[in-house]
């Protein structure tokens, strides 16, 4: 099984995933999740990368997704607001895993910057369909501006190519809601300005982002233009 063929079977497997879960939350409002992370992307971009993590934030009821886990998919973790369940692919060298992150109530990172998953984040998310494999998804997926602070927040390596693409096509949002939700505003402003900015100016960072999209539209011009629109957003 090539590379390829491991990434195509992980989409499809996510995209089971993701339909048994529309079908037993009713639509995915008892209780209502929202997708963030990587593929939340394609809820915003007109192009998505590959992922393998799909990632769910709901304000309670982890235990009753828990009971919908089918067979063949583990328990990876689970704690007191968070899970994962993950399936392996693949054998010998070629290897891949896919895993559904489930948060309860926050989002947060290793810093001790928290994002709530409260009802006015649920309020904000849109209804979107995404492609993932095969399926179309019918989900609820984090708002623009919820999405833009959680990545600025998260702020891995990964996250910043995220935060250049969807800067670059849908400009800068208005964070002022979503800055209500994290506990520590600093953080987020302090991320822009030690983290995410710095990676972008690094004479690799291009490469990174076309090597992850697969695109040659966002040159050097479109990169300076997004970190001076980042740049505008530090306090």
């Amino acid at each position: 099984m090539s590379s390829l063929d491991l990434m195509k079977a992980r989409e499809e497997e996510i995209g089971r995933l993701v339909k048994l879960l529309f079908e037993k939350s009713r639509g995915f409002t008892k209780p209502k999740m929202v997708v963030i992370g990587g593929y939340a992307l394609r809820a915003h971009l007109p192009f998505s990368r590959y992922s393998r993590d799909c990632d769910f934030v709901l304000e309670k009821g982890l235990d009753s997704v828990n009971a919908w886990r089918p067979k063949g998919i583990e328990l990876e973790t689970k704690e007191d607001a968070f899970m994962r369940w993950s399936k392996p692919f693949g054998e010998g060298k070629r290897k891949a895993k896919l895993g559904l992150d489930f948060m309860e109530g926050a989002v947060t990172n290793r810093e001790g910057a928290s994002f709530s998953v409260d009802v006015r984040f649920l309020k904000r998310a849109k209804e979107a369909e995404l492609k993932i494999g095969d399926r179309t998804c019918r989900v609820f997926a984090a708002s623009y501006p919820d999405l833009f602070v959680l990545k600025v927040v998260s702020g891995r390596p990964s996250d910043v190519r995220d935060l250049a693409a969807l800067v670059w096509k849908n400009d800068v949002p208005d964070v002022k809601e979503s800055l209500k939700s994290l506990n520590d505003e600093k953080f987020f402003h302090n991320s822009l300005k030690e983290k995410i900015i710095p990676e972008m100016e690094h004479e690799f960072f291009l490469n990174s982002w076309r090597g992850m999209f697969v695109g040659q539209d966002f040159g050097e011009r479109e990169l300076k233009q997004v970190i001076a629109l980042l740049r505008e957003l530090i306090l």
